[in-house]
């Protein structure tokens, strides 16, 4: 049985109440209660290096665990090849500054297929991070990368790329975007057999490498056809319902990182808890 002390919750991004001073951000995590914040890099990483060891100081002072989500325009499997290294280059700069920020977990996505087969896509993706693992890797000082899965159909991240991904590549794990995975699956991943479906796959293949570092995202979502449309507030009347997922984590024992993308991240990570903490 879980305990709520042995999990870590927290917003994608600053809080909006912090306006951006980096004192503000952690003393209203601190207050809130709250134990994780993703720093989005989602525009590129864009500070100088003394900015990121003022995060970085402030997070080890505060308590927080520090994840990072790595830009938006990540596409590995781009047919252009220059936009293929800027992609690798943007991965790289992530992982050089994970130190200075404390993070031990940089989140990303591979992109789209880019016209390409699955199968051709996946290689590339592949071949891709195996070489910013293996040139780059110990710039990370013990982060490792964190693929996503992700809620559009046309684009690089379902459950069997990533399991995939994560044995062929030692410095990758995933990350599960239970929004995205409902988005994918058109709704259908979104009660206790299916979260435990999803889970029992990465834990069979991947074994304690992913057990122990379980990285959850978790919003609502709309979606249509072809899949994610847009991040919504949490416990509205759109999908997933993931107070079923609580209940596998507590019953199982797991201890995953939720990280709140609602569009409101603050509210969300704390509507999280508070559904944990429901069941204590």
């Amino acid at each position: 049985m879980t305990s709520l002390a042995e999990l870590r919750f927290g917003p994608a991004g600053y809080p909006v109440a912090a306006k951006g001073r980096l004192s503000r951000v952690f003393s209203i995590l601190k207050d809130a209660k709250l134990n994780a914040l993703e720093y989005a890099a989602v525009y590129g990483l864009r500070m100088g290096l003394g900015k990121a060891e003022m995060i970085g100081k402030y997070a080890r002072e505060s308590g927080i665990a520090m994840s990072m989500h790595a830009a938006y325009y990540v596409s590995l499997a781009s047919k252009k090849q220059d936009i293929r290294e800027r992609s690798k280059g943007r991965l790289v700069k992530a992982l050089q500054f994970a130190p200075l920020l404390h993070v031990k977990r940089i989140v990303f996505h591979a992109g789209g297929y880019s016209g390409l087969s699955q199968e051709e896509a996946y290689a590339v993706v592949r071949d891709a991070i195996e070489e910013i693992w293996e040139k780059s890797g110990h710039l990370g000082e013990g982060a490792i990368l964190m693929a996503e899965t992700a809620g559009k159909k046309g684009a690089f991240g379902s459950v069997d790329e990533l399991i995939r991904l994560c044995q062929d590549v030692d410095g990758c794990l995933p990350t599960i975007d239970w929004a995205h995975l409902y988005a994918r699956s058109q709704g259908k991943i979104n009660d206790r057999d299916s979260y435990l479906h999803i889970i029992d796959r990465f834990e069979s293949q991947l074994g304690n490498r992913f057990v122990d570092n379980m990285h959850f995202h978790v919003s609502g979502i709309t979606f249509t056809e072809r899949g994610e449309k847009s991040h919504k507030p949490m416990g509205g009347k759109w999908g997933p319902d993931i107070l079923p997922l609580m209940q596998i984590v507590k019953e199982v024992g797991y201890t995953p990182t939720f990280i709140s993308e609602a569009p409101d991240s603050l509210e969300g990570a704390l509507y999280t808890k508070y559904l944990f903490e429901s069941l204590e």
